[in-house]
């Protein structure tokens, strides 16, 4: 009797082990390349970086992080890279300029619901807050993230149109609805001043399920196999 009560928890061990395979989250880094040209407001001097978006199951996020080093650059609240906007599309284009016109989708929410910021430090003379957050959150009323539309200038009068991360900073852009990639999408984001500020991309997704299971999971249920087997031949045996 006692080797029957297992069954039920090893089945639900089996089904539990297999369910999280599935469901596995990954992590993945991006490769940019850099467009041709320049865009933004005024003065013009955004720098556009373009990766392909890998092949993943449920999209849910992407990361944008600073990897300057403290190197490029201005000081205070403008440190680190200088994110001035964000977009997914299916359309390739090799030329800065062609950014701002090209067809989005409409995956992004630039609210504090759906931005997670976390700050990175400031290099003196440090200023209250780094450009484009208040209260340590983003303020997309300032950064205007949807748009490639960034003044580079730190002139208090002018500057308008991004969010700077600071040096490690990083900002995470929870998506509306998770992304299955089916067809090529691509992810273009600017870097204000074009001033050898360096910024990294991540998409955190499920890969894409396989039709072959995984060897743990055949072992998983293999193993349930043996035991439904045992417990079929002695429930035959007591009858």
């Amino acid at each position: 009797m006692k080797n029957l009560s297992i069954l039920p928890s090893l089945a639900t061990l089996t089904i539990g082990l297999i369910s999280v395979q599935s469901a596995t989250a990954a992590t993945l880094t991006l490769d940019f390349t850099t467009l041709s040209g320049l865009t933004g407001g005024s003065p013009t001097e955004t720098a556009i970086f373009r990766a392909a978006i890998p092949t993943l199951d449920n999209i849910t996020s992407i990361v944008i992080k600073d990897n300057s080093q403290g190197n490029g650059g201005s000081t205070g609240q403008v440190s680190g890279f200088d994110l001035d906007a964000i977009k997914l599309s299916s359309v390739l284009t090799n030329n800065a300029s062609a950014v701002n016109s090209i067809a989005a989708l409409d995956a992004f929410d630039f609210s504090s619901i759906g931005t997670t910021l976390t700050l990175g430090t400031q290099r003196p003379p440090v200023n209250a807050e780094l450009f484009g957050t208040t209260g340590g959150v983003l303020n997309n009323t300032v950064a205007t993230l949807g748009n490639f539309d960034a003044n580079s200038t730190t002139d208090p009068s002018r500057i308008f149109g991004f969010v700077s991360l600071g040096d490690g900073g990083q900002i995470e852009f929870k998506l509306k609805n998770p992304i299955s990639i089916t067809t090529p999408l691509y992810l273009y984001i600017g870097e204000v001043g074009n001033n050898g500020e360096v910024g990294i991309g991540q998409v955190i997704g499920t890969p894409q399920t396989s039709r072959i299971p995984e060897p743990s999971s055949i072992f998983a249920l293999s193993l349930a196999g043996i035991f439904l087997a045992v417990n079929r031949s002695k429930k035959t045996q007591v009858e």
